[in-house]
This record gives structure tokens, C-alpha cells and sequence, in this order.
């Protein structure tokens, strides 16, 4: 027979009929006696209010999370939203390659895969990489970056005033997805394609996977007619990744035409936006 005088009660508490309830939800959340030898206690069953209470909490970290992921992956919030659900040109090939290689993170990490997603300009193949990244923050909370290859040089060069160039590179290497937004519009010099190669070395070395998206054809890169850095990056990236042709209406231009509709419709006949 237990004895209930050693049990702590809360504010919530109520003894009836030899037991403990919440006085809440209802539920007994006094356990069995415990015999350890050297002590016994009765345990403390969660009741419904502290199992709601405690998966509120970890849905609202949890969301905490994605939005500071959110925040260090995208330079611009209007990124926030691409995925595959709001992808506006034919589901083709690329669109498919895309949302299965988020589905298959973890094996595409271990086997260090990444993707060129290349074809013209305005064909989606930042929005394809971007709703990878949104895929896995918001799925399984994997740290994801992604940068302009222009932004990163301009980075690296503000910082070699500073010594801390090497860190740059070092935590661009460490982050478990890198996307490279438009390889080959980086400035022509030799100490741009010196650092670019540094950063993809590096995160080849480490078997860190990285997308790349670019304006160049597949024909340039695999057969670059130019100086031999030119050559060392572009072999690297084919070693690291799988090449997507992307192609398609100006994905720039059907965005726009979605918004101008949808905002249209709002101040013709009013209510609300759907996101």
C-alpha cells in the first residue's frame, strides 16, 4: 500500500479516492510505488495539460528554429516562400530531380551529391534551389546557405583587410548544404577564381555537397576554352555534382504576372490574399 504523503502536490493537484488527479484535464498522475531497495517514491505521471503544454513548447522551438535557419540561409525574405507546391512551370525533369534530392537529403549527404542546375536566365533554377533549402529547414531543421558567388568574393576581399578570409571559406566549407547562386558571373579575376576554387575544394575535401546554379551552358563548362583555374573549377564541380538542364517560361516573368493577377483580383472585387 503507498503512502501519498511524500508526494509533492502542485498547484493543479487533487487527491480523490487514494489517488492524485489534475484537477484540469482529469487525469491520475500519481505512477505505482517504486521499490529500489534503498528508497521508494511514487513517480509523477504527466497528465493531458503538461503532454499539450510540452508539445506546444517544442512546436513553437521548433518554429523558432526554421525562422532563424530562414534567416541565415536567404540574403532576401521574398525567398522565404519558394517551394515545390508554388512552382510555376512544368513539373518536368528538373522540378523532379529537385524535390527527390530534398526527399533523399541524407543519402545525397553521405555520398556528397550535389546538383548544377544550369539553362537561361529567369528559367527557375534559383527558385528550384531555394525550395530545396526551404524543404529542408522546414522538414528536418538542416542548416542550409545560399549566396551569390559575387557576394561571397566581395566578402572575402572586405575581409583579407581583416585577416579573416580564412574563416569565411572555413564556414562556408562547414555548412552542411551550400548553394552557389550564378557560377560564372563572379569578377574575371585571378584572385576571384582562386578563392571560388578554394571554397569548392575545400567542401569536396570535407564531403560537404554544394548546388550550383548557373546561366553557362553544360557544353562550356564541360569543355571550358579558357585558362586553366577556369578548368580546375569546373572539373571539380562535374566530380561533385549531378548537371540539371532547366528550362522553361521566364520564371521571373510568370511570378510577376501571379502577383499582378492576384492583386488585381483584390482590389477589383476586395477580400484576402492567399500566400
Amino acid at each position: 500500500m503507498k503512502n501519498l504523503k511524500d508526494f509533492v502536490l502542485r498547484e493543479n493537484d487533487i487527491e480523490r479516492n487514494g489517488h492524485i488527479y489534475c484537477k484540469v484535464c482529469g487525469t491520475r498522475v500519481d505512477g505505482e510505488l517504486l521499490d529500489l531497495g534503498f528508497t521508494k517514491f511514487i513517480p509523477r505521471i504527466k497528465c493531458e495539460c503538461e503532454i499539450k503544454r510540452d508539445k506546444e513548447n517544442e512546436e513553437r522551438e521548433r518554429l523558432m528554429r526554421i525562422s532563424t535557419l530562414k534567416r541565415d540561409c536567404f540574403s532576401s525574405p521574398i525567398q522565404h516562400k519558394y517551394n515545390f507546391e508554388k512552382y510555376l512551370n512544368e513539373k518536368g525533369q528538373a522540378y523532379k530531380v529537385a524535390y527527390n534530392y530534398a526527399k533523399s537529403f541524407e543519402q545525397m549527404k553521405k555520398d556528397n551529391v550535389g546538383l548544377l542546375f544550369y539553362g537561361d536566365v529567369g528559367s527557375g533554377k534559383t527558385y528550384l534551389a531555394c525550395s530545396i533549402a526551404n524543404e529542408l529547414i522546414e522538414r528536418k531543421q538542416v542548416k542550409v546557405k545560399i549566396m551569390n558567388l559575387s557576394q561571397v568574393i566581395n566578402q572575402i576581399q572586405k575581409s583579407a583587410f581583416k585577416l579573416d578570409s580564412n574563416e569565411i571559406i572555413n564556414n562556408l566549407s562547414n555548412i552542411p548544404l551550400l548553394i552557389l547562386d550564378d557560377l560564372g558571373i563572379e569578377r574575371d579575376t585571378s584572385y576571384a577564381r582562386e578563392q571560388v576554387y578554394n571554397i569548392i575544394n575545400s567542401r569536396y575535401l570535407k564531403g560537404k555537397p554544394t548546388i550550383f546554379t548557373t546561366n553557362l551552358s553544360l557544353e562550356i563548362i564541360q569543355n571550358p576554352n579558357i585558362d586553366l583555374e577556369y578548368q580546375r573549377i569546373y572539373s571539380r564541380i562535374l566530380e561533385m555534382t549531378i548537371p540539371v538542364k532547366v528550362t522553361g517560361e521566364d520564371f521571373r516573368r510568370k511570378i510577376h504576372q501571379e502577383k499582378l493577377r492576384k492583386y488585381k483580383e483584390l482590389l477589383l472585387y476586395g477580400g484576402g490574399i492567399d500566400d
